[in-house]
């Protein structure tokens, strides 16, 4: 079975696999924000990498007790540039990433016109959507990080991080990612 990798439709950038098995996002309420997918990080062994493997898509975990204790550097699976997808945290103020957004939606409705592979209707749903997932985003500015891909594009797309538990979750804009079986 393939990988599936998801890319920045603007730089081309990797930004997360079908490893880290995404799933929607959900607000407070449990009602799912349209639009936006997330995913789970965690610790691994800069290393080893822990017995995470993210070239394969076996189940992770495993490698929880494995070097905690050899004072061996943890690194986060998602962000790192080894394991994961070498994304750079950048300070934004909230009327940064308001901007941001505004913009980056403007850019990717037209971006997504232009792909003969994305439809009308697929537009539609990513014009009406816009609007409740970047409010979402912003609903959550104080508990954010935000992440640029590994070119550090300005335009292109970000991660959005927060945490529920120990280690952060990761959200994407999903109409801003194209899917790339490897």
């Amino acid at each position: 079975e393939k990988m599936i990798i998801y890319k920045c439709r603007f730089s081309g950038d990797e930004m997360i696999s079908d490893a880290f098995k995404p799933v929607p996002v959900k607000d407070e309420d449990g009602n799912e924000v349209p639009g936006l997918i997330q995913i789970q990080s965690q610790k691994v062994s800069k290393d080893t990498g822990g017995s995470i493997d993210i070239g394969c898509g076996n189940e992770f975990g495993g490698g929880d007790d494995e070097g905690a204790d050899s004072g061996a550097e943890l690194v986060n699976n998602v962000v790192d540039e080894t394991f994961g997808f070498d994304l750079h945290e950048i300070p934004m103020g909230k009327k940064d990433i308001k901007e941001y957004l505004q913009l980056y939606c403007k850019n990717l409705r037209a971006k997504l016109k232009e792909d003969d592979k994305v439809t009308g209707p697929e537009v539609k749903a990513f014009t009406q959507a816009a609007p409740a997932f970047c409010k979402w985003i912003l609903s959550k500015y104080d508990d954010m990080q935000f992440f640029t891909s590994s070119s550090m594009d300005p335009d292109g797309s970000m991660a959005f991080a927060y945490y529920e538990d120990v280690d952060p979750l990761f959200v994407f804009i999903k109409a801003g990612l194209i899917e790339e079986k490897c």
